[in-house]
């Protein structure tokens, strides 16, 4: 599920599926796309934070949401992606454990992310027969640069947090117990500042890549979701259901 509250003018959007490591199922997406959509013009809403319940961000897609993708044109994930990417105000994040897939990709649409230092971050799209998603084939290397870029999203390891700083994804770095204080503390700086010269800065800053980014977001998962029947990706999922090592020797 996913919870929110609001203090100091800062929303809290809180993936709280601790049991599941998170794993964000399309109830949730549509749950997370609403809390953006109508704080996008709330004056009581100045700053969103994003963070996870139970010592994980999100370990990515649940499953059987994964899934049903193929069978719609707008899944929830896609709507969730858009509203992030176009949302007005400062969004911040407090990451720790866990960043697996969107849970890694979706940072590049927030303003500041403090991450803990037992933070794994992993996009195994490529792994499992599929493409990035989350605009990251055009945000990626925009700001860490191709060869980085291409690392991170077609090798696919995990990665830490010092790296995610080190390539620009991450601002900060801090001990687990401090990464949802600091990143609050940077919420409540934001939201004290003048909302609508704020507001602005961040149009300013994203004008560059303004008008790809939403066809990207929007092609990535058009890709992604026909890729979902392919062969390659059922042979990914099959070995992961089965415990075993995916053999992609045939294709």
């Amino acid at each position: 599920m996913i919870t929110t509250s609001i203090e100091n003018r800062v929303l809290t959007i809180c993936f709280d599926r601790a049991d599941k490591k998170n794993a964000i199922t399309n109830e949730m997406y549509t749950a997370a796309e609403q809390a953006l959509l109508n704080s996008a013009e709330d004056k009581e809403v100045r700053v969103v934070l994003f963070k996870g319940e139970g010592g994980n961000f999100t370990s990515g897609n649940d499953m059987a949401s994964f899934l049903s993708m193929s069978k719609e044109s707008e899944p929830p994930v896609l709507k969730f992606l858009l509203a992030l990417a176009t949302y007005p105000k400062p969004v911040v994040a407090a990451v720790e454990g866990l960043a697996i897939g969107i849970g890694t990709t979706m940072l590049a649409h927030c303003d500041y992310v403090v991450a803990a230092d037992n933070v794994r971050f992993k996009m195994p799209f490529v792994d499992l027969g599929l493409c990035p998603e989350g605009g990251s084939s055009l945000l990626f290397p925009r700001f860490m640069g191709h060869s980085l870029a291409s690392e991170l999203l077609i090798l696919g390891d995990f990665f830490s947090a010092e790296k995610a700083e080190k390539v620009g994804l991450v601002n900060a770095v801090s001990t687990v117990s401090e990464v949802l204080p600091a990143a609050t503390k940077v919420a409540d700086t934001l939201a004290a500042k003048p909302p609508a010269a704020v507001r602005n800065a961040k149009a300013m800053i994203k004008q560059d890549y303004w008008e790809q980014l939403q066809p990207v977001v929007r092609e990535e998962i058009r890709q992604l979701s026909a890729m979902v029947a392919q062969e390659e990706c059922q042979e990914a999922l099959a070995a992961f259901a089965q415990k075993r090592a995916p053999d992609f020797s045939r294709f």
